[in-house]
């Protein structure tokens, strides 16, 4: 199963004044979408695909040399945004 953006769980508004709205709704929707939608194309095709970010990245050694940079960049950002939101809140 590719991997998918998390929705946030509390309102883009929740962290205002600190944080406004359109800064989360960027960071999350297009920034985070990113790592997402990079993680998944380097995945696409490969034996990884449908393993959890958490799995893929316990296992970083095994992934194919010539994708691995771009697995390490997105799927851990990935990883790191969803921890980001689940703290902030």
């Amino acid at each position: 199963m590719p991997l998918s953006l998390p929705d946030l769980p509390y309102d883009h508004a929740a962290l205002e004044p600190t944080i406004d709205e359109q800064t989360m709704r960027i960071h999350h929707g297009k920034h985070h979408q990113a790592y997402v939608d990079n993680a998944n194309k380097a995945l696409d095709g490969t034996e990884w695909a449908d393993k959890d970010a958490e799995e893929i990245l316990k296992s970083l050694d095994s992934v194919p040399e010539e994708i691995r940079a771009a697995v390490r960049n997105n799927v851990g950002g990935h990883v790191n945004h969803s921890l980001f939101w689940e703290i902030m809140g």
